[in-house]
């Protein structure tokens, strides 16, 4: 075992056995308590928390609301606390029990808030902010944040179209404002830059969604994406120790595979293979069922002047591929300290993170990818020679044996990431918070792959093994100044903020490949082994870049009498990734909300619990994603003959130096309304939005003179983004057993190009896109100023000819023509469909009977089309691989498609994507334990994840992940497929 996995266990042992001290230390006497919650009709409560305020000393009430805690110190105050409605405080008393009534609040007004460098009351927000809670997380075999909140905040679109478990999901949040930058939110792990992976799931407590700009402008730069706060579990003062254990195992497998032709097929010469006197299921052949484990520790607790929170996660996940797999630790550890009567607070917070699994090339693009080679694979071919060799026919152009390429292909990815942050917040006078921040957050990758004699491009190319190996190692330092006040007087409060931030990123990375060894067993270990490196062959590279980030910032809310509330925020931010005329940026924001319900006009209106309205507008941007694109940038380009010696010489690099190159910048209105309705059984909230992004970066030609190269990338293109969020929430039924809360979201979103060109860069208003594969690399997609993102753009087939081919409509004339290789031009190809959805849904059910409870989540979107890849490869008769037993269907009922037809991209591949899933489900079970000292809580529990789906696709699967925009709509014949999984799990409160 090497020695930093020595010391990085020791620390995590160190660090639990130091909190459990201080729990032991923080014990005292004990005073019985009991009583019964209600509700405003007299129904008993079932699963209220109490607890006993400072000290987090806690209880639940049973079935019929009756409740029992034991007091850690005297005159203590108990709060109880329950879902959908509004907490509430008071003394306890010790004779007689206590009757306590809670309110209905969905509207959770009062519920706090995480925005940019602060909390806000919920009542308080003017912006489209959204707040979702760790008691509404999805359950399951959840992998990251990202799967917790998938279908709860509305225009947030998560995807994942891959069962891979490497995979990560694709965020995107209102749309498309960007033709080149990053499409991603921006995410902070407890203020910190991190991604949704950063902690485990359950080291989480709550995720805010900045959606607008007037919310995330405060983050300048990086907030036209909108921002992601994640906040971690922490620690209360007084709060004895507890710990819990988290726990689940999930069994996985495709949840749906084409149907390929079979041995039968071949045998009635339905293909072009010949009968090699075999069966082979050659998927089964490379595929397993997928296992998942996860194990979760968790402790907090805290004393007078000190809390503390530790969690350790360890997560084990074997794809349904052979080979594919994901091995994650994850630990946190957070501890607070309040001083001189907390004027003086100190924060150190950790986390740590591992991940590995095996090089594979299952999830890989092309030739190399093992599921395509196993749908491709004559079945009646056998896996292996007679003499134990792989049986392999190289013959057939890129035709590989799928068994061979998962056992003579083998590696190793590591990541490790750590974080270090600490904060000292000093409060001299009561209101005036300022606080210092420092961090550094450093991650680290290895990847090394070995393909043996054995694998096929070593018997190809003629090696005896092949290696490679690449390292990379990154580093930010980050170091945020804030100071804050609140006041109140009267009606009137306000809070002010002033803050500066510091962010400093390097990056720095290796790669070296190497054949010909003279064994296999080296591995990647032994890399210079390689023969190709005593005769030039070989291959080494490195790289270095890094960037700075400096910002000042200022924010001011007001409130005046809970009616009014004002806020605005200004932000001016420099990047050394901006040219030399453009350094600095400025970003200003305002947002107001005007609360009716809180008028005296609006009194009577007994069935309107709450309403406001708000309105905000703010300017994000979109920082170029590489380093020195202002720089001029050289590379080795042309050897020189020079006094008799080779000389290497330096070349520009693709891009001209551009001095004015700046940030892309997305100016955004957003008008909504928040409601609740009929004593607060139904809430909601209507956002509207119109996002014009300008200066978007985009590459344009140049004359070569005067400039060194023919390319220069700056800013000029705009793009428009309007849309319609809508939230709903409300409690159907609600008796004295039984409860029905339901939620749904509902998002549109229209996006179009305005314009390409400005005075000084000009280009043609439209680029032809989205290329489908080898081997008909034809554009699938056309961008074009005044049209949306994702619009089909290719041949549309009316029929097929008497000869099996299509029938293609002219666009010119409208009369169909046989299909000819000279109309794969632009004079043929026209817009077909969109392949982004135009409307997201979400919807959400929790039913609780008595200690049951179940939660169902579904999904949808609607509006758009799919290019079915595997279709368009695989249904065509002239391949010399196996096909789809579709391709033996008659083509508009007319014929099968000809012999003679080559591969292309034409509107009969092109299928309605619409669909209705449902993600997840899950039934649990918690154990009444009042009576037992050991145990505070017990849940059992089991889910299922994408159970079905209802949709006229005939695909794998409609949700497509969508990473590469340009091709939006594309379901690429070679993803890894989809899984469907079931999980069973238990949670331990101790």
């Amino acid at each position: 075992m090497k020695k930093n996995q020595l010391n990085h266990r020791k620390c995590l042992s160190l660090t639990f056995l130091f909190l459990l001290l201080l729990s032991v230390m923080g014990a005292q006497a004990q005073e019985k308590v009991t009583g019964t919650v209600k509700d405003v009709k007299g129904i008993p409560l079932p699963g209220v928390s109490i607890l006993e305020k400072g000290k987090k000393n806690g209880s639940r009430t049973d079935e019929k609301g009756n409740f029992s805690i034991q007091l850690t110190a005297p005159n203590a105050v108990l709060v109880f606390s329950y879902l959908g409605y509004k907490t509430i405080e008071t003394s306890a008393v010790t004779t007689g029990g206590m009757g306590i009534v809670l309110q209905d609040d969905i509207a959770g007004l009062d519920e706090v808030v995480v925005i940019g460098y602060g909390t806000q009351r919920k009542g308080d927000v003017t912006s489209a902010v959204v707040s979702v809670k760790a008691a509404d997380f999805l359950g399951g075999n959840v992998q990251d944040a990202s799967d917790l909140i998938r279908s709860k905040v509305a225009g947030l679109n998560i995807t994942k179209g891959s069962g891979d478990p490497n995979a990560s999901s694709r965020i995107l949040l209102r749309g498309i404002s960007t033709l080149e930058g990053s499409t991603s939110p921006l995410i902070l792990v407890d203020g910190v830059v991190g991604d949704m992976a950063t902690v485990a799931p359950e080291s989480i407590e709550s995720v805010d969604v900045l959606k607008d700009a007037s919310a995330a402008a405060i983050y300048g730069t990086r907030g036209a994406n909108g921002v992601i706060l994640i906040t971690t579990k922490k620690g209360s003062r007084g709060e004895q120790s507890q710990v819990t254990y988290h726990s689940y195992a999930s069994v996985s497998n495709y949840y749906k595979l084409p149907e390929f032709m079979s041995a039968q097929d071949v045998r009635e010469g339905l293909t072009s293979f010949t009968d090699q006197g075999t069966e082979t299921d050659w998927i089964k052949e490379v595929t397993r069922t997928g296992i998942t484990q996860n194990h979760s520790l968790n402790l907090s607790g805290g004393m007078k002047n000190t809390t503390y929170s530790a969690n350790v996660t360890y997560r084990d996940e074997n794809g349904v591929i052979n080979g594919t797999n994901a091995n994650t630790l994850k630990s946190t550890f957070d501890i607070n300290h309040y001083m001189l009567n907390d004027i003086v607070k100190l924060n150190f917070n950790v986390i740590v993170g591992e991940k590995k699994n095996n090089a594979t090339v299952a999830s890989d693009l092309g030739v190399v990818n093992v599921y395509r080679q196993a749908l491709i694979r004559n079945p009646t071919a056998p896996v292996y020679n007679t003499d134990g060799s792989y049986y392999e026919d190289y013959n057939v152009f890129q035709y590989y044996n799928p068994v061979a390429m998962v056992n003579e292909f083998n590696g190793e990815r590591k990541e490790r990431w750590s974080r270090l942050t600490g904060n000292l917040t000093i409060e001299p006078v009561k209101g005036w918070k300022t606080n210092i921040m420092l961090s550094r957050n450093t991650e680290t990758g290895l990847y090394g792959y070995y393909a043996t004699k054995k694998y096929f491009s070593s018997t190809i190319n003629g090696y005896n093994g092949s290696a490679y190996r690449s390292d990379a190692d990154s580093r930010s330092d980050n170091m945020e100044l804030t100071s804050s006040y609140n006041k109140t007087i009267g009606k009137h409060s306000f809070t002010a903020l002033a803050g500066y931030s510091y962010l400093y990123n390097v990056f720095e990375s290796g790669s070296m490949f190497n054949f010909n060894f003279p064994t296999d067993v080296y591995s990647y270990h032994n890399i210079n082994q390689g023969v190709a490196l005593k005769d030039g062959r070989a291959s080494i590279g490195s790289s270095k870049s890094d960037d700075k980030l400096i910002g000042f910032f200022g924010r001011l809310s007001y409130n005046y009498d809970n009616r009014f509330n004002l806020l605005a925020s200004f932000r001016r931010e420099g990047s050394t990734k901006f040219g030399d005329n453009n350094k600095w940026g400025s970003f200003p924001a305002v947002s107001a909300g005007w609360t009716l319900s809180n008028e005296a006009f609006m009194k009577d209106l007994t069935w309107l619990s709450s309403l406001k309205l708000r309105a905000g507008y703010g300017v994000t941007g979109v920082i170029p994603g590489s380093s020195y694109l202002s720089l001029t940038k050289y590379n080795y380009g042309t050897n020189y003959f020079v006094d008799g010696k080779w000389v290497s010489g330096l070349g520009p690099t693709e891009y001209n130096p551009n001095p004015d190159l700046h940030w892309e910048k997305s100016k955004e209105l957003n008008i909504g309304v928040d409601f609740s309705l009929f004593k607060e059984r139904l809430s909601g909230s209507v956002d509207v939005y119109n996002k014009k992004t300008s200066d978007m970066l985009w590459d344009y030609n140049v004359p070569l003179p005067p400039n060194l190269s023919t390319l220069t990338k700056a800013n000029v293109g705009k793009m428009q983004n309007k849309g319609i969020e809508v939230m709903l929430a409300g409690v159907p039924v609600r008796g004295e057993a039984f409860e029905w809360r339901s939620n749904l979201t509902f998002s549109h979103n229209k996006n179009k190009l305005v314009s390409l060109s400005n005075d000084l860069y000009q280009t043609v208003n439209f680029l032809n896109t989205g290329y489908a594969g080898d081997p008909i690399s034809v554009p699938t997609h056309r961008l074009e100023v005044g049209q949306s993102f994702g619009n089909y753009w290719g041949l549309k087939s009316v029929g097929l000819s008497e000869n099996g081919l299509w029938m293609i409509e002219n666009p010119q004339t409208g009369e169909a023509e046989e299909f000819q290789t000279s109309m794969l031009t632009d004079n043929y190809r026209q817009y077909l469909g969109n392949g982004l959805p135009k409307v997201f849904l979400g919807w959400g059910n929790t039913f609780k009977y008595k200690r049951f409870d179940l939660n169902v989540q579904m999904s949808a979107q609607l509006g758009f089309e799919i290019l079915n890849e595997q279709r368009m490869f695989y249904e065509n008769n002239s391949i010399a691989y196996n096909r789809l037993a579709s391709a033996k269907d008659l083509v508009y009922g007319v014929s099968t498609l000809s012999t003679a037809q080559s591969q292309t991209f034409v509107s009969y591949y092109l299928e309605k994507g619409d669909f209705l899933k449902m993600d997840n489900v899950a039934l649990g079970y918690t154990f009444d334990l009042s009576k037992s000292k050991a145990v505070k809580n017990l849940r059992l529990y089991v889910t299922g994840e994408n159970l079905f789906c209802i949709t006229k696709y005939s695909g794998l699967d409609p949700e497509l992940t969508n990473t590469d925009l340009q091709g939006a709509g594309n379901d690429p014949r070679d993803k890894y497929p989809t899984i469907r999984s079931f999980t069973f799990g238990i949670n331990v409160l101790f």
